[in-house]
């Protein structure tokens, strides 16, 4: 990490995403024009100013000032390019942490927006420039999905599991009757080809961290197209193969509650099974805490600050805690979790911000939220001494990446699950040509010493994921498994 003293308020100076170096490359400009674009690198003022609101105290990106054009032109999508491009060149925080250079992409697209002759071309193009993020985070408010990869999908709900489509739920009771499927059938082919081949050749417009992701998003595309029907085959789920054609249904995607297609998961324990996710009609939320005999699981996305320390009190004296992070909640009054689970303060977390007066040079501070939220838990002579086990998987992204980074204080703590999303900072705006809005990361989130969360997230201990047998019966894999390590202490 190449870096250099600041004396702002900063704590140092991260040089990894600025190269200036190209100015002397240039061989077509005379020394003076050469030396005009130095000076305009080095200049004293608050050259990003155009791009930080207010500039005086604001870390943030913004497009806000950008111009709006209200008629699709060739020439204004060519400008697309260049707003993109420098956007990222300059204020995105992960640059260097992409597969491949800034400069090749620039290039790379540059043809590809010359052939654009219509919005469908524009809105493609975008996309897929969207997607060289490699930023789960990344993604185009009012989505161009429809347009680009088609309007229809599924008539059923599914999951990813195995390079397969396990149905969970369904959306059109009469097109899956007609095509003679039902919940629990495994679809290994669309239209004769893998599951995998199908998602690859519709990845390449959508943005995400890592492999975990890729999988998981495929959910919002993997069944689109604008043809009627498909044909499908699997295994139906007593074991026999099927072939059939499937009638596909309009989709809707912002309307979805049901988007993933993960269904209400039972643990199932020595021989019993257990309703461990309840729903509380009057508090319109899951309820935070289930118990069974010695150990007690949190469904941290529901959890309150205000209810912690007599959830904590309650159940002190358990030989483990789960705390599930498959969910989402950033209210950093949560940290009073850690209140309990640490024996002294601890820093969990540094991020980086755009430095205005340097474009392309990022800022360290040595906190992630604000220097309110700098530490996680207190002195504390008695913390808890019980099993901490956190689950993890592809849903677990950033603030609850956030929230991992910081269990990962907790004494002889255990992850459980999959790798996370791997997109973690705010989620910043770049102002499109349209009016429209392309949302990336902002801010670089890492450990204390510097490490990385982008792109790989946080990785488990303990590897579990669903299988077709678990999802078709419903179970919870992980948490059986913090359960069994629970037990399993001595």
């Amino acid at each position: 990490m190449k870096s250099q003293k600041k004396d702002s308020g900063c704590d140092s100076i991260t040089l990894r995403n600025f190269d200036s170096s190209w100015i002397e490359k240039l061989n077509k400009i005379s020394p003076e024009s050469k030396k005009r674009l130095s000076d305009l690198i080095n200049h004293p003022n608050n050259v990003g100013s155009f791009y930080s609101n207010p500039p005086e105290n604001d870390i943030y990106f913004s497009s806000k000032n950008e111009k709006v054009y209200d008629t699709f032109s060739v020439e204004v999508k060519m400008l697309e390019l260049f707003r993109i491009w420098n956007a990222i060149e300059y204020f995105y925080p992960y640059k260097y942490l992409l597969d491949h250079n800034w400069d090749y992409i620039l290039k790379k697209y540059i043809p590809l927006f010359k052939k654009i002759n219509n919005e469908k071309d524009y809105e493609s193009a975008v996309m897929q420039l969207a997607a060289e993020l490699q930023d789960t985070h990344t993604s185009i408010e009012k989505t161009y999905q429809y347009n680009v990869v088609g309007k229809l999908s599924s008539p059923f709900i599914f999951q990813i599991v195995d390079n397969a489509v396990l149905i969970t739920g369904v959306k059109d009771e009469a097109k899956m009757k007609k095509a003679n499927l039902e919940i629990g059938d495994l679809i290994t082919k669309i239209n004769g080809k893998s599951i995998v081949k199908n998602i690859n050749d519709k990845s390449k417009y959508f943005a995400f961290s890592n492999e975990s992701v890729k999988i998981r998003d495929a959910y919002s595309y993997l069944f689109s197209g604008d043809e009627k029907t498909i044909a499908i085959e699997g295994v139906k789920k007593d074991g026999k193969p099927f072939k059939t054609a499937m009638e596909r249904t309009t989709r809707i995607f912002n309307n979805e509650w049901d988007k993933e297609g993960v269904p209400n998961y039972q643990l199932n324990y020595k021989g019993k099974t257990y309703e461990y996710l309840t729903y509380n009609e009057k508090e319109s939320r899951l309820n935070p805490s289930f118990q069974l005999d010695d150990k007690v699981y949190f469904e941290f996305s529901s959890l309150k600050g205000a209810e912690i320390p007599a959830l904590m009190e309650k159940y002190r004296n358990t030989k483990g805690m789960v705390f599930d992070l498959r969910g989402y909640n950033d209210n950093a009054s949560l940290l009073k979790v850690f209140d309990y689970l640490l024996a002294k303060p601890v820093v969990y977390g540094i991020k980086a911000q755009a430095d205005f007066s340097q474009p392309g040079k990022f800022c360290f501070v040595d906190n992630i939220v604000n220097k309110d939220y700098k530490f996680a838990g207190k002195d504390n002579p008695d913390p808890y001494k019980g099993q901490v086990v956190v689950l993890i998987n592809e849903y677990t992204q950033s603030a609850e990446e956030m929230w991992a980074m910081v269990f990962k204080k907790v004494p002889h703590v255990i992850f459980v699950g999959s790798q996370t999303a791997g997109a973690d900072g705010n989620k910043t705006s770049i102002k499109l040509t349209d009016g429209n809005i392309l949302i990336f990361s902002g801010l670089g989130i890492y450990y204390p010493d510097g490490g990385e969360t982008q792109r790989i997230g946080i990785k488990p201990d303990v590897v579990v994921r669903p299988t077709v047998e678990s999802i078709r019966n419903k179970e919870d894999l992980l948490l059986l498994k913090a359960f069994d390590l629970i037990d399993k202490k001595k």
